[in-house]
């Protein structure tokens, strides 16, 4: 992990909160960083832009993933003579390597690490990076020995293509009721259905995502930034996968179970019901119950 005797993280604001390594955390809007990339407009921003250059040059490095398609921003950082190293935010469309080895090639020069470490592969492994993953709220799991496991389902990603159907986590919900406990998640801006919003997390934030996710046996999700948290977690996710390659683009961990569709690209909603229902089943040692 880079990490020096004093590292800060910017970042974006939703997810600061939730960075529990570095000693300070900022939303990277907050900074100004933009700035560098801005023409000059009168003497209130040319103040901005100098406070800003001035604290730049309190790092001995500056690693950057925000600007390296903005040349009028690498321009100004090389005359200014900032400490600043960018790099590209994306893999190219047609690479064939994992998005977390791509990160690791790019740094590896300062921090000497050539595969993700093996901590960080481990059920609850990544738990130190997320702020309030061990302080989850109190009470939603049942002190009984015997109570059922609690299954998290997530219906919805940043695309309609990446989603199998609501019908089909609707379904799944069916068949794992006898056994489970089961929990919607969504945020405001997502379509659950009303019938379903009396046992779903409606979550505006991600620190409070985080907390009750960690309460979880069980997460189902399609390719998205949830479901990556749900893994960082270190408990057990089932994760569908259609358009995107999970080669490149699934979240890791040892106890990550990865479904894609028969055909490369295909959409996710072709995945049969019957194959997430046995995976699920066998990652929580249910009886072999309906089949479809």
């Amino acid at each position: 992990m880079l990490r020096g005797s004093y590292t800060e993280i910017w970042t974006n604001g939703a997810v600061a909160p939730l960075v529990a390594f570095g000693d300070s955390v900022c939303s990277l809007s907050g900074t100004g960083f933009a700035r560098l990339g801005l023409p000059d407009d009168g003497p209130a921003a040319a103040a901005a832009l100098q406070a800003l250059v001035e604290r730049l040059r309190g790092f001995d490095e500056v690693l950057s993933w925000s600007g390296a398609n903005q040349p009028l921003l690498q321009e100004r950082a090389r005359h200014l003579g900032l400490p600043l190293h960018f790099f590209e935010a994306l893999p190219a469309p047609d690479a064939a390597t994992h998005v977390t080895d791509f990160f690791l090639h790019q740094t590896k020069a300062w921090h000497g690490l050539d595969e993700e470490p093996e901590p960080w592969r481990s059920p609850c492994g990544r738990r130190f990076l997320l702020r309030g993953a061990d302080n989850p709220p109190s009470g939603l799991r049942p002190a009984a020995s015997d109570a059922k496991p609690l299954v998290v389902l997530h219906p919805f990603s940043g695309s309609a293509a990446k989603n199998w159907s609501l019908a089909s986590f609707r379904n799944l919900a069916g068949m794992l009721q006898p056994y489970c406990r089961i929990r919607w998640c969504a945020s405001p801006e997502d379509a659950l259905p009303s019938d379903l919003l009396s046992s779903a997390w409606i979550k505006e934030d991600l620190p409070s995502l985080v907390a009750d996710l960690a309460t979880a046996d069980l997460y189902v999700g399609n390719d998205s930034g949830i479901t990556h948290l749900a893994a960082m977690l270190g408990i057990p996710v089932v994760v569908m996968f259609g358009p995107m390659d999970p080669a490149v683009w699934a979240p890791r961990g040892s106890v990550t179970h990865i479904l894609r569709t028969d055909r490369p690209a295909e959409a996710t909603e072709k995945i049969p019901l019957e194959i997430v229902w046995q995976t699920i089943r066998k990652a929580l040692h249910l009886p072999d119950g309906p089949r479809i």
